[in-house]
């Protein structure tokens, strides 16, 4: 029991307490509020800009160069919520949807290779690419050209490998760490998957003991969800494999299995599907369950005269300067309470609609309608469009394409592991 005497001490020693906390937090206040302009804009704005515009801001003073050229910016960047930038298409590379959000080479001509690349997953800025003639794989950030080459997998089983990129965007991953997981059939026909995991830390590929019991794996419908890798199948079913826990999830189709897609929205599972003449999108919910996000009609999506519409067409791959191409809408369309956007991408051919994986922070539904390709947001009820160019021929039904959002995050050299020496 305190005295009266002490009492009053420690009474007056908290409130010497709180005044001194009250002034520090006036001070702070004070300091937020009379900051300039110019460091407000440094230090909170130039994250939520494309790479394109925040590597061109480098120019504008010296603290704005060394802040942007940071690795722990290209972290914060990497892991900042963000529209879709565009889509890799064979033939043609990278679609922005954007003119202000393109990359240097859209065709990735920094990777050395004696054939055309084909992107086969992307994650939070970094993508995997393959060249089939060299059977040679790599990993870039295609929106700063870093890359570093990557060993082939063990075993493959399509001539499009199913591999699936994972990007940690923790504050930690300085060095821009990633992991590439790839399913294999245990035999041609079996409906048995194993997984191989690589690691850029390690630089080997591992084969895990984890099963999955599926058939008709689709190889191009891999996403990446909250550390997991996805992909569909052909009988409604969607297969993940998370390299860390070992676990292995399957789950069914809320809709017609015909006509739906995976995709990640938020770091989430999200997936299409389509309900007459509407798509619904629904979320995972961590139960295993599907909860529906958002419905839109596909006629609104090709149709809706009221909302803005800006329109990026591509005529060269790689144009010769930066203003090649028409300027697109910008990004300072508000986000959703959630801070969730998915996005979604169909093709339309008649009547019908083909949907096609995705990748973003908010909803937003992406339509290939003819030569168009429209994203439109169905909280703003606003498009977004890129005509495709003459590189993409009109036999290109949306079966292979790789959604990709522009980051600048850093790539991690791999170190390849040393062979064990031969004994003599």
């Amino acid at each position: 029991m305190f005295d009266g005497e002490s009492s009053g001490d420690l009474l007056r020693v908290m409130r010497q307490a709180s005044r001194r906390r009250r002034r520090e937090r006036d001070a702070a206040m004070e300091r937020v509020i009379c900051a300039p302009l110019a460091d407000v804009v440094r230090e909170c704005a130039l994250v939520h800009l494309p790479p394109a515009a925040a590597t061109r801001l480098r120019l504008v003073h010296p603290t704005w160069a060394c802040r942007i050229s940071s690795p722990l910016f290209a972290v914060v960047h990497a892991a900042a919520p963000r529209l879709l930038s565009g889509v890799f298409v064979p033939s043609a590379g990278f679609l922005p949807f954007d003119g202000t959000d393109t990359v240097p080479s859209p065709s990735l001509s920094f990777v050395p290779t004696s054939s055309d690349l084909v992107v086969l997953s992307s994650s939070h800025g970094i993508a995997c690419c393959f060249s089939p003639h060299d059977d040679a794989y790599a990993v870039c950030n295609p929106a700063t050209a870093l890359w570093t080459a990557v060993p082939s997998p063990p075993r493959r089983s399509w001539p499009r490998p199913a591999i699936v990129v994972l990007f940690d965007t923790s504050i930690y991953n300085f060095r821009g760490d990633y992991t590439l997981v790839c399913p294999f059939d245990s035999a041609p026909g079996s409906g048995a998957y194993f997984f191989q995991v690589f690691t850029s830390g390690t630089g080997t590929w591992l084969i895990t003991d984890a099963m999955a019991l599926a058939e008709g794996l689709v190889p191009a419908s891999g996403v990446a969800a909250g550390g997991t890798a996805w992909w569909r199948t052909s009988i409604g079913t969607a297969v993940g494999y998370n390299p860390v826990t070992g676990r292995v999830d399957l789950v069914l189709c809320p809709g017609d299995s015909g006509q739906w897609e995976i995709g990640s929205a938020a770091d989430k599972l999200h997936c299409a599907v389509r309900d007459g003449c509407d798509v619904v999108v629904f979320r995972l919910h961590e139960h295993g369950s599907w909860v529906e996000a958002a419905r839109v009609a596909v006629s609104e999506i090709l149709q809706s005269p009221w909302t803005s519409t800006e329109i990026v067409e591509i005529r060269n791959p790689e144009p010769a300067d930066e203003h090649a191409q028409d300027a697109a809408s910008d990004e300072t369309d508000s986000l959703s309470s959630d801070g969730t956007r998915a996005v979604f991408a169909a093709f339309s051919a008649g009547d019908g609609v083909r949907l096609l994986s995705f990748q973003s922070a908010e909803v937003e539904v992406v339509v290939l309608a003819g030569r168009r390709l429209v994203a439109f947001d169905t909280r703003a009820r606003r498009r977004r469009e890129v005509v495709l160019p003459d590189q993409v021929g009109t036999e290109w039904d949306g079966a292979e394409h790789a959604a990709h959002t522009n980051t600048l995050a850093l790539v991690a050299p791999v170190i390849l592991a040393a062979q064990p020496a031969l004994a003599e």
